[in-house]
C-alpha cells in the first residue's frame, strides 16, 4: 500500500439500459422509481459472475421492468464512475454502463425494487431525473436515436 492512502474500495459494475418505444409518434423512454431512495432511473443492476455487460443489461432489464427481447441500438455507450456508501455493501467504486435499447411496445411490469414506473418523453424523464450524469445520458441517447432516423 503506498504511504498516505487507504485501502482501496472495491469496484462493482452494473448495467443497464436507455429503453425507447415509439408510439403514435412519440419517442418515450422507461423510468424506474427506486423504491429504496425514490431516485428515477433506467433500469440497471450489478453483473453476476460470467456474464458480460450486455448480458447484465439484459437480464437485468427483464428482471426489473419484465421486458425480453430489447433490440439494441448500435454506437451508443456511456459508462459512469462514482463512489458509494450503503449500509449493505458498504464503501466502494460503482461503474454503470448503459446501452441503448429499442422495444416495440411501451409495457413494463415493477419488481419489488421499485414504486413506480413509466414511459415518458424526453422532457417528462428529464424533469424526473435527479442526476445529472442520467440526465446527460438520456439526451445522448435521443440525439442518437434522431441521427440515426436523420440518416434514414
Amino acid at each position: 500500500m503506498a504511504a498516505g492512502r487507504g485501502p482501496v474500495a472495491p469496484e462493482h459494475t452494473a448495467c443497464g439500459f436507455v429503453l425507447a418505444c415509439t408510439k403514435g409518434g412519440i419517442r418515450r423512454y422507461l423510468l424506474l422509481r427506486a423504491a429504496s431512495h425514490g431516485n428515477w432511473g433506467f433500469p440497471k443492476g450489478h453483473m453476476d459472475p460470467g456474464e458480460t455487460h450486455l448480458q447484465t443489461a439484459r437480464r437485468e432489464t427483464e428482471e426489473e421492468a419484465g421486458i425480453a427481447g430489447v433490440r439494441v441500438v448500435d454506437g451508443f455507450g456511456v459508462v459512469d464512475r462514482y463512489s458509494v456508501n450503503t449500509p449493505k455493501r458498504g464503501a466502494y467504486v460503482k461503474e454503470a454502463r448503459y446501452f441503448l435499447g429499442l422495444v416495440d411496445e411501451c409495457r413494463h411490469t415493477l419488481s419489488e425494487e421499485h414504486s413506480e414506473g413509466g414511459w415518458f418523453t424526453l422532457q417528462e424523464a428529464l424533469s424526473r431525473l435527479t442526476f445529472d450524469f442520467l440526465k446527460q445520458t438520456l439526451r445522448q441517447a435521443d440525439e442518437h436515436l434522431r441521427r440515426l432516423e436523420s440518416q434514414g
